[in-house]
């Protein structure tokens, strides 16, 4: 064995280790399948791309609200502050739930049945969270024309404008008249 052969092991190990990650970034930059849009979990389709996901952001309830017009924002606030406490405990027990799932999974012995027991807890509690939200979204809309139900989905679906991201306060980019909902 020469000297410089435990060099060319780590320059190939190297060399692999840096085409895996370029790999991973190209595929990432190009837009290629998701592991969930090839292996959807079971009973799931893959999701929905586009119009109604927004191009992979999902739902945002501060732009769909600020996008309403003043009477359906109050009647927005009223839900929200009636539901409060019953949303607030909703995230609660999904943390407490996303806790038992992670230490089902980190467990030793690993028990398969409690983990997957575990992992249906938590989906049963982040749907619970999805619902409570989703029903306040069909209060406030029933009333609306349909052009403008159709401007405040729209605004959900696409999320806040990128200068509004970060926290500026009250009345900052970003945040709708008043500080809040």
């Amino acid at each position: 064995m020469t000297r410089a052969l435990p060099w060319i092991i780590a320059l190939l190990i190297s060399l692999t280790a840096n085409g895996v990650m370029t790999g991973l970034v190209l595929h990432q930059l190009v837009g290629g399948p998701r592991i969930g849009t090839v292996l959807p979990h079971e009973g799931h389709g893959p999701p929905p791309r586009g119009e109604w996901r927004g191009e992979g952001r999902g739902f945002n309830i501060r732009a769909f609200i600020h996008n309403l017009p003043d009477e359906q924002r109050e009647i927005a606030r009223q839900r929200f502050e009636q539901d409060r406490e019953a949303i607030r405990q909703l995230m609660i027990d999904a943390r407490a739930a996303q806790l038992a799932a992670e230490q089902a999974l980190s467990a030793t012995p690993y028990d398969a049945v409690e983990a997957a027991d575990a992992l249906n807890q938590l989906r049963d509690r982040r749907f619970a969270i999805e619902s409570a939200f989703e029903a306040i979204v069909l209060d406030v809309v029933a009333e609306m024309p349909p052009e403008q139900r159709l401007q405040a989905l729209a605004a959900g679906r696409s999320g806040p404008p990128r200068h509004g991201r970060g926290r500026h306060g009250a009345d900052g980019p970003g945040t709708p008249p008043g500080g809040g909902f």
